[in-house]
């Protein structure tokens, strides 16, 4: 009898180690990531970098790919970028590929949205002309040695990229079920909407405690509850710390508190440039005019402020880069932004000094929220 109560001990002891056990990382090589400023029009591209690994997500508009290649140039010791993922076939994620922002760069690996895109629309964000222009870049970088897959087929082969196994960072693709097949054209019957925004390529890029989420121009009604649900328990260890890059510039119709609730984020990061109007003498007038979407949104932003108290915007902070070693709290420096914008009431301009680093509600533009 004695020897069964001791087993019976020793059994509830171990089930309430294997229960409550983690793992306890220990702090590791530096993972930088780079929210490239976007001054000339909405869009983004993000650079990830970890001892010598470049992963470019993305490469914004035409008019900001000068400086789009000025970071990468400065940044990118080797010249190679080790992956490339174009979310979806819009201008403003595909414009820098197509005006070379990524001319001086060797390009080994590419992810993209994958199907054929097909719109009769005339502007630069939705015109088939354009994005051929993206294909005969890619081509060119295949061409030159570049291993590539659409999402589909990557998935297929491989739905975790080991970066480093010494420093536990992986990039782990999610599911979304208006992915679509390099056999397939877009739009198509299969999906309600014929935005491509809902097949953005997503991913979590796993480095220890810190978790970064990307999900391009991913929106609420159709592939954040895609995403979320394939991913359901995700996120679940409370262990886990999110970095957000806000999806859709932060628009009207992104991060909806489903999304916000399944990723839990610590800190959020949008991205978009600051093209709404500074009229003279003092206003700042948000999503009005040609071409004026109002991204980030008023709504949205405060949507996101229930849920996460730090937030930055790379229209008021330039270009903005996260720092961590997995473990220890993530900082974050930013160097200025490019345009001006007057206080809210005055003629005076706001100082980009002071706002490299300023959360967004912080800032003299949030007082326009």
């Amino acid at each position: 009898m004695k020897t069964k109560i001791i087993s019976l001990v020793a059994l509830i002891s171990l089930i309430s180690i294997i229960g409550c056990s983690k793992k306890n990382y220990k702090p590791g090589d530096t993972l930088t990531i780079t929210s490239i400023e976007m001054a000339d029009e909405y869009g983004e591209s993000t650079l990830i970098q970890h001892n010598g690994f470049d992963i470019l997500v993305d490469s914004g508009s035409e008019l900001d790919a000068n400086h789009v290649k000025e970071v990468l140039n400065t940044k990118v010791s080797d010249k190679t970028i080790d992956l490339l993922v174009v979310t979806h076939p819009h201008g403003d994620h595909i414009g820098g590929i197509i005006n070379d922002a990524l001319s001086d760069m060797t390009i080994k690996q590419i992810v993209d949205y994958g199907y054929t895109y097909v719109t009769d629309g005339h502007d630069k964000i939705t015109n088939n002309e354009y994005v051929q222009a993206y294909i005969n870049k890619r081509n060119q970088f295949i061409s030159s040695g570049a291993k590539y897959h659409g999402i589909v087929e990557q998935m297929n082969e491989s739905k975790v990229l080991a970066i480093s196994k010494k420093d536990d960072l992986n990039l782990r693709w999610l599911k979304n079920d208006y992915y679509f097949s390099e056999k397939d054209t877009f739009p198509n019957s299969e999906c309600k909407s014929t935005n491509p925004n809902v097949t953005s390529v997503s991913f979590v890029l796993e480095y220890k405690y810190w978790n970064l989420v990307m999900c391009g121009d991913i929106d609420s009604t159709f592939a954040e509850p895609s995403i979320s649900n394939n991913h359901e328990k995700l996120f679940n260890d409370k262990n886990k710390r999110i970095l957000l890059k806000g999806t859709h510039h932060s628009s009207s119709s992104s991060m909806g508190y489903k999304f916000l609730d399944w990723t839990r984020p610590e800190i959020i990061f949008t991205s978009s440039a600051m093209i709404d109007s500074v009229c003279v003498p003092n206003e700042v007038v948000l999503g009005s005019g040609e071409g004026q979407l109002n991204h980030p949104n008023k709504s949205t932003m405060k949507r996101m402020k229930d849920r996460c108290e730090t937030i930055y915007w790379n229209g008021i902070n330039g270009d903005i880069t996260f720092t961590t070693d997995g473990v220890n709290d993530m900082t974050m420096s930013g160097t200025g932004r490019h345009k001006d914008y007057y206080k809210k009431g005055t003629t005076d301009i706001a100082d980009k000094e002071k706002e490299k680093s300023v959360k967004f509600f912080d800032s003299e533009f949030a007082k326009y929220y």
